[in-house]
């Protein structure tokens, strides 16, 4: 027993010690820690976005938490919001999936935020996505990958790289935090990116077939059961898009406030995309000011 506990000890300080030296590696040089881990990117301001969201000083005030994928920190500009006297901030980021969402609700809440509504805006196609991708986005690209949400989400992916790249980003970033130079697409406050790209040249669409998986069912069980624990109402939204998906509606979302964004009017204008799905920042603005009026509708 003395021998195997002794071999543990080993291997684990054996380890530690080869995480340690391939850290340092890493740090002598961005293509080392571009090969050895991941190379930081500013492609969706999430770099921005979590502190932006960590300095706010009225968290508490927050009237709405908004949660998704691209199409949402691309599609929803909070302002309009809070033209309609509901302070919000969005919270979406690259890829992100409900299993992503589900950490990031539970991380809001915990630094502050206790919102009127959650608005999750749920385009489809992530709803095939393991979420590692995501996951990845929000531990290497942003200093605070060392909080425990953000560890835990990692950990769930149940891939091992992921923590260890959480570990090694959070670390770095205690010591070197990030900054890259300024992006065309434009970041503005409370995690709204304004794409300054051009309109879609050539649109060929196949509709595509989708079917939640399981791990992303029990996500969106959990973020349910967190706004009903918390008594936040909880509002989804389908994005508009050129090039829609064909979906049954999951039944883990019966029952709750539905907007499609495929009727905001504007919803099939070509000129207001940059790709089938995802709005330029002209469109952005025009579908934010239209959103913010159905949302305000739906609440108590």
């Amino acid at each position: 027993m003395r021998e195997f506990i002794g071999d543990l000890f080993r291997f684990a300080s054996f380890s530690i010690g080869g995480f340690l030296a391939l850290g340092l590696i890493a740090q002598l040089h961005p293509q080392a820690e571009s090969v050895l881990f991941a190379k930081p990117s500013a492609y969706g301001h999430t770099y921005l976005r979590i502190p932006n969201f960590l300095a706010l000083s009225d968290i508490e005030a927050l009237d709405i938490v908004i949660l998704g994928s691209s199409t949402c920190y691309r599609g929803i500009n909070p302002y309009h919001f809070t033209k309609a006297n509901l302070n919000s901030f969005n919270l979406c980021s690259s890829s992100q999936s409900l299993f992503n969402s589900k950490h990031l609700l539970k991380w809001s809440l915990k630094h502050g935020a206790n919102p009127k509504a959650i608005l999750v805006d749920i385009y489809a196609k992530m709803w095939t996505s393991s979420g590692v991708e995501s996951c990845r986005d929000l531990t290497i690209n942003h200093d605070h990958a060392l909080q425990p949400q953000f560890l835990k989400m990692a950990l769930e992916t149940q891939d091992p790289f992921n923590l260890i790249l959480a570990l090694y980003s959070g670390i770095t970033r205690t010591f070197k935090p990030l900054s890259f130079p300024e992006l065309a697409d434009i970041y503005k406050t409370s995690g709204f990116t304004y794409s300054v790209r051009n309109p879609i040249d050539k649109l060929d669409c196949i509709p595509e077939e989708v079917e939640m998986t399981n791990t992303q069912r029990r996500a969106f069980q959990d973020i349910r059961q967190t706004c009903e624990q918390e008594r936040i109402k909880l509002i989804l939204v389908n994005p508009p898009q050129l090039c829609e998906e064909i979906f049954e509606k999951p039944k883990v979302m019966e029952g709750l406030p539905w907007i499609e964004g495929n009727d905001w009017p504007l919803a099939k204008v070509d000129s207001l995309y940059y790709d089938d799905h995802h709005l330029r920042g002209v469109g952005a603005e025009l579908y934010s000011e239209w959103l913010a009026g159905q949302v305000l509708a739906l609440m108590d």
